[in-house]
């Protein structure tokens, strides 16, 4: 782990939240890392996560899933139906945010554009019928988007911004964050963290995966990669408790908690199984939080192994 300061002044947080009746009591998030390779090769793999998450829904306490991004290996019919048949089993269930990746995009040539299927498959009308779902920065597009979702007896903020996000995009962001900063929230992202447990930055150079690298040509502030989204939104926002991305090929994990200016702290966790067995093999991730001791306790599981990894990366406990 690493552990950095930041130079960047914070805002105060307020009450962890203020609108919790009940006493606070322990649930879990499931993130589930790059699926691509499910959605191209191995939909048993997508349909076993979903199945698990249904089944262990009340024994695990999930109160939320979230999809780092590059949900489909290619922005093709038959992937994101394979998808949209896994995830959509979740409708109704638990609630489940999800976030676009590079290769959840059109790819024009050498570079992604903006145009991606994911809106036919996952509308923002069918969201809009959760309670829990408060909207999108562009009308009829879910790449953007944030929810409000009732957890362990409080309210979590989640935003969830496309790949390589625009100026635009992470100024109604920060917009977001301030109007809720009461709330606790959690950042999910696509491209944020490298395997090296430093946030991507064009400015450190030889970064192959950094998202500036998919968007040759854009002009200054048509994509943003982690450093750049830390300083324009993430360390002005105290109630960022965590940031949750995937992406990097490395070895598949870091983490990195950052404290802001005023001394509050996010923690910033990479996942990504996708060049491993079978794709990944359908290893999620469990965070499981103890509101009452302000722990989360995060471990790394396959329902399709039916197998934990349990080496320090993939298991380990944080202060939030």
């Amino acid at each position: 782990m690493v552990v950095a300061a930041a130079g960047a002044a914070g805002c105060a947080l307020g009450p962890r939240s203020a609108a919790a009746a009940e006493a606070p009591r322990p649930f879990t998030i499931v993130a589930l890392p790059d699926t691509q390779y499910y959605a191209a090769d191995h939909p048993d793999i997508f349909e076993a996560q979903a199945r698990w998450i249904l089944a262990a829904r009340d024994d695990e306490d999930i109160a939320l899933v979230v999809h780092e991004g590059d949900i489909v290996d290619r922005d093709v019919p038959p992937q994101w139906e394979r998808a949209a048949a896994s995830l959509h089993r979740l409708d109704g269930a638990v609630p489940y945010v999800l976030s676009s990746g590079n290769h959840d995009y059109l790819d024009v040539g050498d570079r992604m554009s903006r145009d991606t299927l994911i809106d036919r498959y996952f509308p923002v009308a069918g969201f809009e019928r959760r309670s829990w779902f408060r909207g999108t920065y562009e009308t009829g597009h879910v790449e953007n988007s944030y929810a409000v979702v009732e957890m362990g007896g409080g309210r979590w903020l989640v935003l969830s911004l496309e790949f390589g996000p625009r100026d635009a995009v992470l100024a109604w962001a920060d917009g977001i964050a301030r109007r809720y900063a009461d709330l606790p929230a959690i950042l999910l992202t696509h491209a944020y963290l490298d395997a090296d447990g430093r946030r991507y930055d064009q400015a450190r150079g030889g970064q192959l995966w950094n998202p500036h690298r998919f968007l040759p040509g854009a002009a200054p502030g048509d994509a943003n990669d982690g450093e750049e989204m830390w300083r324009k939104l993430v360390s002005r926002n105290a109630n960022i408790r965590f940031v949750l991305c995937g992406h990097d090929l490395g070895d598949g994990v870091g983490r990195l908690t950052s404290v802001r200016a005023d001394g509050s702290k996010v923690h910033q966790l990479l996942a990504n199984y996708q060049m491993g067995e079978l794709g990944g093999a359908g290893y999620l991730r469990l965070m499981r939080f103890d509101p009452a001791r302000g722990r989360v306790s995060v471990r790394t599981y396959s329902p399709y192994l039916d197998r934990f990894k349990t080496d320090p990366d993939n298991a380990f406990e944080l202060d939030y």
